[in-house]
């Protein structure tokens, strides 16, 4: 800290007074405003960034500001080396005014008062320093105004052009007055929006050299962002400032004085919250500053108490778009409407919330140019929906057919989709983000339910539309899960060929998309040759084998049951070589269904 403290001289260095208090027994206070924090007008959205919206037919606002800064201006020498904080604090107490016309001009007013200040007197360099007298006296009185050239639209900021002016009222034997006019011009940028906002600045401060002061002519930037939730706001404010113009190290007529070049930037980074109570806000704040150009504290606190409301009432919500006078009940110029506001506009789409069919929803303010019957019907303030499904294109994945989004319930919401088979249900699987927007697409197999011949089956497509959209070699009919090839298996025996296992991971498939079928018979049936204890024994150890496979990927057992039939229930004629082939199959019953899912699988006899 001492050697960052010892570069703020080098503009004392530069003055005539300065130069004088090498035969005074102590230095004389020099023409400086000390305080670099500059409040933003009453009734902004931030504490100390101005706003570049401006949202108010006539909005008056008032605001107190008490600013406590520690350490603003510290010297240091370097023979004999020494420091004195000549300035140890400063409390500053600012009264704001502002008022906001025609949603275009923003003229403010702040009245600064030191309160109290304190520091210490020494020796620094061979130059006697007076501590700076206490007391309160009254700082320089600050005017200023903004004009929005481009409002905010969307997400599309609104720009200002801004201009203070502090005029020399203040006190310059006690660090409150610079004894000059300092004018300050700036370009602002931002946007509000309900759950956040944000503003930037940037310009410079300029004042005539005296030679009296201990600052000079300097650029700065600013920039802050703002959290709301509810009536409570968290943020952060950044300020910046570099002395425009180069330092002198020497003092005319001694040259060599042994004092170390001042700091020629500065910066304060402010914590933030605002807690609003309709139209009264209470802020609170405080961080560190940065750099050692004069005026930069080590740490700053402040807190603020702010009113605001619109003179002119708003309008009534019944009143339409094309009655509303020019500039008041039009679009919203500014950002999010504030409580209580002329015109509400809560997603800041330049559309009155009365006006706007998607209050929350940014949207277009006026139909888009394209020829007539090209789109659906103009919703003033709501985004695009080229097929009217009630999803808007930027989230429609389909944004030409009419769809149905995922986040519905997992029963098909368009008319068309047709119902489960007799005594089932749907697949309980969620539909796939990625089709947001698109036609119901149950079994997520890609083909919309109006065109799926089994929407309740993955499936692929295909030109018969009596099958398109249905699995290839497994389907569900009924009570039936139908396999339209046969599992294979040696001559006489009961070892699954290679072949038929793609043909049981399809069976797998369905029964895992279905969790409501709670019990199926996979029954083994035979031809009629050989004996008939034979081809009992020898269909039931063919069903264990399919029970077995499945239940080995994945499937729970206790939805599964084997049954050997033998002979018993032949399809064709064992006569001929072709129905003795139909004969010999396995077969899948849906035996119980359940709204219960996993939960109604249950081992044992069914009920």
């Amino acid at each position: 800290m001492a050697y960052w403290s010892a570069r703020v001289m080098a503009p004392l260095l530069a003055s005539p007074l300065l130069a004088a208090a090498f035969s005074m027994p102590a230095a004389a206070q020099e023409a400086t405003a000390l305080d670099r924090l500059a409040p933003a007008p009453a009734g902004d959205g931030l504490s100390t960034v101005p706003s570049a919206v401006v949202s108010g037919d006539l909005r008056p606002a008032v605001g107190l500001l008490f600013s406590y800064s520690h350490q603003p201006l510290s010297v240091r020498g370097t023979d004999p080396p020494g420091a004195v904080t000549w300035v140890d604090r400063q409390a500053i107490l600012h009264a704001l005014a502002s008022i906001e016309l025609v949603r275009r001009v923003k003229l403010d007013l702040d009245a600064p008062l030191v309160l109290d200040q304190g520091g210490a007197s020494g020796a620094v360099g061979g130059i006697s320093l007076a501590a700076p007298a206490g007391g309160v006296s009254l700082g320089d009185l600050q005017v200023g105004g903004r004009v929005a050239l481009l409002p905010q639209q969307g997400l599309r900021p609104a720009a200002a052009l801004g201009l203070s002016v502090w005029l020399p009222t203040g006190d310059e034997a006690a660090f409150s007055g610079a004894g000059a006019v300092r004018y300050a011009p700036r370009v602002l940028v931002g946007a509000e929006h309900p759950g956040f906002l944000w503003s930037a600045s940037a310009g410079g401060r300029f004042q005539r050299d005296s030679g009296d002061s201990l600052t000079g002519s300097e650029v700065f930037v600013a920039a802050g962002v703002g959290v709301r939730k509810g009536p409570l706001q968290l943020g952060s404010e950044l300020s910046v400032w570099a002395a425009a113009g180069t330092p002198a190290v020497e003092v005319p007529g001694r040259a060599g004085v042994p004092l170390q070049v001042p700091g020629r930037a500065g910066a304060e980074l402010l914590f933030t919250a605002r807690w609003s109570l309709g139209p009264l806000t209470v802020d609170a704040g405080a961080g560190p500053g940065f750099g050692r150009l004069p005026g930069t504290p080590k740490a700053r606190f402040f807190a603020a108490l702010g009113l605001a409301a619109d003179v002119l009432p708003a309008p009534p919500a019944a009143a339409p778009a094309a009655a509303a006078p020019a500039g008041a009940a039009g679009a919203h110029r500014g950002g999010a409407a504030r409580s209580p506001a002329p015109v509400a506009d809560l997603d800041g789409d330049t559309v009155p919330d009365a006006e706007d069919a998607c209050p929350r929803v940014i949207g277009e303010a006026r139909p888009p140019a394209v020829a007539a019957g090209a789109r659906p019907a103009f919703r003033r303030g709501c985004p695009p929906d080229r097929d009217e499904d009630g999803i808007y294109d930027v989230d429609d994945r389909c944004p030409d057919v009419p769809g149905v989004s995922t986040a519905a319930a997992d029963e098909p919401a368009a008319s068309a989709a047709p119902r489960p088979p007799s005594g089932g249900a749907a697949s309980a699987a969620p539909r796939p983000t990625s089709r947001h927007g698109c036609p119901a697409d149950t079994d997520g197999d890609g083909i919309p339910n109006v065109e799926d011949a089994c929407p309740y089956e993955r499936g692929k497509p295909s030109e018969d539309r009596a099958t398109h959209g249905c699995p290839f070699a497994v389907r569900i009919e009924g009570s039936q899960i139908v396999i339209l090839q046969q599992v294979q298996f040696p001559t006489g025996r009961a070892e699954i060929e290679p072949e038929s296992f793609e043909l049981l991971s399809e069976v797998a498939a369905v029964l895992e998309e279905h969790p409501e079928i709670a019990r199926v018979a996979v029954d083994g049936h035979t031809d009629n040759q050989g004996s008939a204890q034979a081809n009992l024994r020898l269909s039931q150890r063919r069903a264990l084998a399919v029970v077995a496979w499945l239940t080995a990927h994945g499937i729970d057992a206790r939805r599964l049951e084997a049954r050997g039939f033998g002979a018993r229930r032949p399809l064709a004629d064992n006569r001929t070589r072709d129905g003795r082939a139909t004969n010999r199959r396995v077969e899948f019953q849906i035996r119980k269904r359940t709204d219960e899912g996993a939960a109604g699988w249950k081992d044992g006899p069914l009920e």
